[in-house]
């Protein structure tokens, strides 16, 4: 998250860059586009998702075993589909369905990105579920991955989904500034907030966070205000030790999105 904005920038610098590259800065996304069928994983099936306003979504999906719930996973915003290839795997081998897609302007999707625009196509693809993956009976779980888990918290709130999985979550992107930058000239420049913290409470789903105890980005305890923050009474936190913003898919993490799945 916020992976664009250079750490050893002066604040006065910070502010000047942020205010005329906001878009550069939250989304700094991967265009390059991989096939599915050349990442290995012959179950993934590729195909395109046009949206109303004209552009074209790479979207990834496969069915589930029977009676196994789909997970809709909600990138970050770095690198790109396949860079999660090995990922999805681990997903289907537990059974699990799957369908992904690359946002605007990642992975050989169309379009330029905006927080509108990325809620807008998850919403679209998650009515477009049971033509993308068949997932029958199954329930629905969000996965939400750092840029990811804003947007899978907007889905929640909203009634979408059975149970929520968020790795590395923000509180909101002027949360993430004022970690960076400590006071308000850097924070109040972006217009793009992805407030979660708000949104948060307005789900009620079975919750799962997934945070590294020594993310320098987006800290601990943001996931841990998130986690009290949730209207959702089923709700814990795995602290993965020893790890920062990603590299959060250890044994034991593994471990325990299986445990949370199971018990619902």
């Amino acid at each position: 998250m916020l992976k664009a904005l250079v750490i050893t920038l002066t604040t006065s610098y910070a502010a000047w860059f942020i205010e005329r590259n906001e878009t550069r800065v939250l989304y700094p996304f991967d265009d390059t586009y991989t096939a599915a069928a050349e990442t290995g994983e012959t179950r993934l099936v590729e195909s395109r998702f046009a949206t109303q306003d004209g552009e074209s979504l790479v979207v990834w999906s496969a069915a589930p075993a029977p009676g196994r719930p789909t997970v809709l996973y909600l990138m970050g915003n770095a690198g790109t589909l396949a860079d999660r290839a090995e990922r999805f795997s681990l997903l289907l081998d537990d059974g699990l369905g799957l369908v992904t897609f690359a946002y605007r302007g990642s992975s050989g999707s169309t379009g330029r990105p905006s927080e509108d625009a990325l809620t807008g196509d998850a919403f679209a693809i998650a009515t477009e579920l049971p033509r993308l993956a068949d997932p029958g009976t199954g329930r629905l779980i969000l996965y939400g991955e750092s840029l990811g888990s804003a947007v899978a918290v907007k889905l929640a709130a909203a009634g979408l989904g059975d149970a929520v999985i968020l790795q590395s979550p923000f509180a909101s992107i002027r949360d993430l500034a004022e970690v960076q930058y400590p006071g308000e000239e850097v924070a109040r420049l972006f217009t793009q907030t992805w407030d979660t913290r708000r949104a948060i409470r307005g789900m009620t789903q079975p919750l799962l966070i997934l945070h590294g105890t020594r993310d320098r980005l987006v800290p601990l305890s943001q996931g841990e205000e998130l986690l009290a923050q949730a209207g959702s009474r089923n709700k814990a936190l795995h602290a993965v030790h020893g790890q920062g913003h990603t590299g959060l898919w250890t044994p034991d993490a593994r471990a325990a999105i299986l445990v949370f799945l199971r018990s619902l």
